[in-house]
């Protein structure tokens, strides 16, 4: 499995890019707001134009999210969905995951608990366990 990773950060906020084949692995952690947008919007755009099959979000250390963030995740499946990657979230805590309830995202999104399972997933295309 090839592996490349990249890192982007700003203020209380990381994003990490890893490239594992037909995957690619952004993980999100810290406060996604209209202070840190930026640095996701790049890491997801550059991961969505390298057109891979499968866009994982692992939002397990994501503590925090904005109207200004959901519209970053928004905008990326978006744009998976018009390019034909399927886009996965793992990992989300329960106020990420009250957002999306709130938002009737948690309908429209395909979500696993952890990233291993989500990996999983991608290398079976089988249908994940919702939680």
């Amino acid at each position: 499995m090839k592996k490349k990773t990249e890192e982007y950060s700003a203020q209380d906020f990381l994003v990490k890019v890893e490239q594992l084949d037909k995957v690619a692995v952004i993980r999100l952690a810290g406060e996604l707001d209209a202070n840190t947008a930026v640095a996701a919007d790049d890491a997801l755009s550059k991961a969505v134009m390298a057109a891979f099959e499968y866009l994982l979000i692992d939002c397990q250390d994501l503590r925090y999210i904005s109207s200004a963030g959901v519209g970053v995740l928004l905008s990326s499946l978006h744009a998976c969905t018009e390019k034909k990657i399927q886009i996965i979230f793992c990992g989300l805590q329960p106020k990420i995951k009250n957002v999306f309830a709130i938002l009737g995202l948690e309908n429209i999104i395909t979500q696993t608990a952890t990233r291993e399972e989500a990996l999983q997933y991608a290398a079976s295309s089988a249908k994940p366990p919702l939680k």
